[in-house]
């Protein structure tokens, strides 16, 4: 029995997402862009799950704007507002805990005359606005923190930052990629200018995602042609995509309704392996976090060799951002956090959805139990 436990990496399509997929793939051969009756079908589904969107995030519909997913809306909300903002300043502040699409916008930044200010999260992988109020000075123009960390599940402030960035007149872009369709919030009370969303990660099909740009923030295009997207964003609608993200949107109360099992199943995996290895440690336990991750250590243990023994176990887990072309490298999240070398070589994420059950958390529990005390054998022999 396969037990799929790297959810935060990407959730499987749910049921009502792929009917919909199925049905609208023979339903959409018009370009949105075409004025006849076929690109009128596409343009009119597209516009509904614009709509959709905004109606879930309270934000008007034209302040959303769909692109291929996370790692392109990132790119463009640093990029973007950077660049447009390039005569107001040059200094951008940034978490150093952020996912890898933000920080590599920000090294490209750098080499085009940009200043980048790196936030480092504490030993338990929270940010505090403390961290980032000194950073703040005139030349500053954008602050990009996400809302939830994708390694560590740790919840950052980010209600308290976008209020604050807003007082003193700074962009403020968060992505919200991990906290959408996990976490209640409202663009009315979250006043960020720029916010990052994924299909992929709620049930939806990879490769599309939005980018909500409030209403008079300044950016620019970051992919040039066409005039879609009002004008932001050229390239021919993925319909086909977009669709799907709409069904994923239709069912998204269901996602919300998990958080009180995912809680249980968390605690139930976490417990059994402290219980099992007194020297397991649970990244972030101490830290308010989403219920959806368990990051756990298990120092003197190779994460690489468990990964592998517990993928031959038909168990999928991670040892982290799963956006490095397949790469096991040391997570930049525990580096950032400043962890011991044996915790950070060690760390192995397990992450929770809704067809997640209580008996694959068991029948996981027993199995990684099983294969830490085969490697701390090996270790010792």
């Amino acid at each position: 029995m396969n037990i799929y436990l790297d959810n935060s990496a990407s959730t499987p399509l749910d049921k009502h997402v792929q009917k919909t997929l199925a049905s609208s793939g023979s339903q959409l051969p018009g370009n949105p862009s075409s004025m006849h009756y076929a690109g009128r079908k596409s343009k009119v589904l597209i516009e509904d799950t614009r709509h959709l969107m905004a109606e879930k995030l309270s934000c008007a519909a034209k302040e959303i704007s769909f692109t291929s997913g996370g790692t392109e809306s990132n790119n463009w909300a640093l990029i973007g507002a950077a660049m447009a903002n390039r005569d107001k300043g040059n200094h951008l502040i940034v978490s150093a805990a952020e996912h890898p699409s933000v920080l590599q916008s920000a090294r490209f930044l750098e080499k085009n005359g940009f200043e980048i200010d790196y936030i480092q999260p504490d030993h338990g992988g929270n940010i505090s606005i403390d961290y980032i109020k000194p950073l703040i000075k005139k030349e500053t123009i954008l602050i990009s923190l996400m809302y939830v960390n994708n390694e560590t599940g740790a919840i950052f402030p980010a209600h308290e930052i976008a209020a604050w960035c807003q007082k003193q007149a700074v962009l403020f872009h968060c992505d919200a990629v991990q906290a959408f369709g996990k976490l209640p919030f409202s663009l009315v009370e979250l006043p960020v200018d720029l916010l990052t969303v994924s299909a992929h990660k709620v049930y939806g099909p990879a490769g599309t995602g939005a980018l909500f740009i409030r209403n008079g923030t300044p950016i620019v295009p970051l992919i040039r042609g066409g005039g879609q997207e009002s004008g932001r964003r050229a390239g021919t609608e993925n319909g086909l995509g977009i669709a799907g993200l709409g069904a994923a949107l239709e069912i998204l109360d269901e996602s919300f309704a998990f958080y009180e099992t995912a809680q249980q199943l968390r605690d139930t995996f976490e417990n059994r392996i402290q219980s099992a290895f007194s020297n397991a440690q649970i990244i972030g336990k101490e830290t308010p976090r989403l219920p959806y991750i368990s990051l756990i250590a298990f120092p003197g243990i190779s994460n690489e060799s468990l990964l592998m023994a517990l993928d031959m176990a038909g168990i999928a887990a991670s040892a982290g951002s799963a956006c490095s072309s397949g790469s096991l490298r040391r997570s930049h999240v525990l580096e950032a956090m400043d962890l011991a070398d044996e915790i950070m070589d060690g760390a192995v994420r397990f992450s929770y959805g809704k067809f997640t059950t209580i008996d694959e958390i068991n029948r996981a529990a027993d199995i990684v139990i099983d294969l830490v005390n085969r490697l701390n054998g090996s270790a010792k022999a």
